[in-house]
C-alpha cells in the first residue's frame, strides 16, 4: 500500500474546497480537542459517574499527551499547510503532525467512556464526537488523513493496554503503604518525560526545513519550533496531580455522587463550573490565553499545546 497517498495535500484541499458551509462549520469544531472540552469530560466523569473512573480517565489522558508528542518528536513529519500553499490553515500549530494529537486523544477519551459505561446511546455519541473531532482537523488543514489514521491506531493501542495494566496497577498500588503509593504515583507520573525525553534527544542535529518554516510562516504569520518539549511536563502534572488527589480524597473516607438525579446534576454543575474557572484562572495568572488545540491541548504564550 503506497501510505504517501494519504498524505497527499490534496485531500486536504478537496475537502475543503467541496463544500464551503459545510467547511466553514466543521472549522469552528476545534474546540473538540482544548483544554476546556477535556476538563469538562473529566469533570463529568468525575462527578457524575464516580472520582475513580474520573481520576483513571484523566492518568489516560496525560500518558496519551505523553506517548503522542514522544512519537511526534520520533517521526517529526509535517502538517499540510507546512508543505503546500493551497492547504488553507485556520489555525497555528508548533508541534509536527504525525499522529494527530486530536484523533489519539479522541481515541483514548471517548474510547474508555464507551467500555466503561457500556450503554448503546454513550457508544454512539462517543463515536461521533470521536469522528467530528478527527474531521475537523482535515477541514481545517492541521493534519494529513495518515495523521487522523495513525492517531487512530496508537490511541487504540494506548487504551487497550491501559484497559489491562491499570487494575493489576491499581491491585498492585492497594497492598503498599501511603508514602509507598505516592512513590508510584512519581513514577507513573514521569513515564510521558520518560516517553519523550528519548524521542527528543534521537533528533540530534537535525533541522526543520527552511520551506516548512516559510509556508508555515506565511499561512498563519507564526514561526514554527516543532524540535523541543513541550507538553510532557504538563502530563506529568495532570497525571501527579489526579492521582495524589484521589488518594487525599480516599483518605478522608472518599466520595460518592448522590443516587438523587437533581442532586447529582447539581454537584455535576458545581463541580465542572468550579473546575473550568480553575483552569481559566491558571491561564489568567500565568498571563497565557487558553486556545482551541493541540495535539491535545494547547496554550498560546511563547508556544502552543500542540
Amino acid at each position: 500500500m503506497d501510505f504517501a497517498l494519504f498524505m497527499d495535500p490534496g485531500i486536504n484541499v478537496v475537502v475543503q474546497t467541496f463544500s464551503p458551509p459545510v467547511t466553514a462549520i466543521f472549522t469552528k469544531g476545534e474546540f473538540l480537542d482544548s483544554m476546556p472540552w477535556y476538563f469538562l469530560i473529566i469533570s463529568l466523569i468525575t462527578f457524575g459517574l464516580h472520582p475513580r473512573y474520573g481520576v483513571r480517565l484523566a492518568a489516560l489522558f496525560g500518558l496519551n499527551v505523553g506517548l503522542n508528542e514522544a512519537v511526534k518528536l520520533a517521526c517529526h513529519l509535517p502538517r499540510p499547510y507546512w508543505v503546500s500553499t493551497a492547504v488553507k490553515a485556520f489555525s497555528a500549530h508548533s508541534s509536527f503532525g504525525f499522529p494527530s494529537g486530536a484523533a489519539m486523544s479522541g481515541m483514548v477519551i471517548y474510547g474508555y467512556i464507551a467500555v466503561i459505561v457500556r450503554r448503546y446511546w454513550v457508544v454512539i455519541i462517543c463515536g461521533i464526537l470521536l469522528l467530528a473531532t478527527s474531521l475537523v482537523r482535515i477541514f481545517s488543514g492541521i493534519h494529513f488523513l495518515f495523521d487522523i489514521l495513525g492517531g487512530w491506531l496508537f490511541g487504540l493501542l494506548l487504551l487497550a493496554g491501559f484497559l489491562f495494566a491499570a487494575p493489576k496497577v491499581e491491585e498492585y498500588a492497594s497492598r503498599l503503604s501511603r508514602p509507598a503509593r505516592l512513590v508510584l504515583f512519581v513514577v507513573v507520573a514521569a513515564i510521558p518525560i520518560l516517553l519523550v525525553v528519548p524521542a527528543y534527544l534521537s533528533l540530534g542535529g537535525w533541522e526543520v526545513p527552511g520551506t516548512w518554516i516559510e509556508l508555515a510562516r506565511q499561512q498563519t504569520g507564526s514561526v514554527i519550533h516543532p524540535v523541543r518539549i513541550q507538553f510532557a511536563w504538563g502530563a506529568a502534572g495532570i497525571i501527579l496531580g489526579s492521582l495524589t488527589g484521589y488518594e487525599f480524597l480516599k483518605s478522608r473516607g472518599g466520595w460518592n455522587p448522590p443516587a438523587d438525579l437533581k442532586r447529582r446534576a447539581g454537584v455535576i454543575l458545581a463541580g465542572t463550573i468550579s473546575v473550568l474557572l480553575l483552569n481559566a484562572g491558571q491561564y489568567q495568572v500565568s498571563g497565557c490565553s487558553l486556545v482551541s488545540r493541540p495535539c491535545c491541548l494547547r496554550l498560546r504564550c511563547s508556544s502552543a499545546w500542540q
